[in-house]
């Protein structure tokens, strides 16, 4: 499977959520590796700005002044593994926990 920085992958705001939203391969930016609270391991993590959203939703807590940038997590099962590969590559070699 071929790709490109143009390519939509889903995101979404919790680890467990619901609701997903697409953005560009390139407009997801500082990605990382963050174990949430209640999470089983350390997930795929990164910053959007809720400019760049293509699709989808990524409703901020009600009260909260909107932010320049949103945490997201990028969930391995919902895109092809070349995909999640080249983002876990960009977050480093292993996640935190893993030999």
């Amino acid at each position: 499977m071929s790709f490109t920085e143009e390519t939509l992958i889903p995101v979404q705001r919790e680890w467990n959520g619901w609701r997903l939203a697409e953005v560009r391969i390139k407009d997801l930016q500082d990605v990382h590796w963050f174990q949430p609270p209640g999470a089983p391991r350390a997930l795929l993590h990164g910053y959007v700005s809720p400019s760049t959203v293509v699709s989808g939703d990524l409703i901020q807590p009600s009260g909260v002044e909107a932010a320049d940038r949103l945490l997201v997590c990028v969930i391995k099962c919902h895109m092809a593994a070349p995909i999640y590969t080249a983002l876990a590559a960009r977050a480093g070699q292993t996640r935190p926990g893993c030999a």
